[in-house]
C-alpha cells in the first residue's frame, strides 16, 4: 500500500478512463484524420464545368467526385439544376437528389 502513495503511484495504478475522456480521445483521433480540400486549377475547373453543362443540357449521366473531410464520395447521376447565386448544383442519383456546392466538386467525368 505504501508504494501507491509515493510519487505518482496512485494515478499510475488506476487504469480507468471516464467516458468523457474516452470521447475526447476518440474525437481528437478523428480530427487528426481530417483532410484539407484540394484546390483545382483552371483546366480542371473547365473540365468540371463542361461535364456539368453537358449533363444539364443533354441529360447525360456524369460521375462526380465530391470532397469529404474524411473520405471522398463518387456519385453517378444527372445535373437537374444549377444555382449560380448559391454556387451549387442539384444532382439526381439513385432515385435521390442532393445539392452539391461547387467548392466540394473535385472532378467530373461524362
Amino acid at each position: 500500500m505504501g508504494k501507491k502513495l509515493e510519487g505518482n503511484g496512485l494515478y499510475e495504478s488506476s487504469r480507468m478512463i471516464i467516458p468523457q475522456h474516452k470521447e475526447a480521445i476518440l474525437r481528437q483521433a478523428k480530427e487528426e484524420m481530417r483532410r484539407a480540400r484540394p484546390i483545382l486549377d483552371e483546366q480542371q475547373w473547365e473540365t468540371v464545368e463542361r461535364a456539368i453543362a453537358d449533363s444539364l443540357n443533354e441529360h447525360v449521366t456524369i460521375t462526380l467526385q465530391v470532397f469529404g473531410a474524411f473520405e471522398n464520395r463518387e456519385l453517378k447521376g444527372i445535373v437537374e439544376t444549377v444555382n449560380i447565386y448559391r454556387q451549387e448544383i442539384k444532382f439526381n442519383f439513385d432515385d435521390e437528389w442532393e445539392w452539391i456546392k461547387y467548392q466540394n466538386i473535385i472532378s467530373a467525368e461524362g
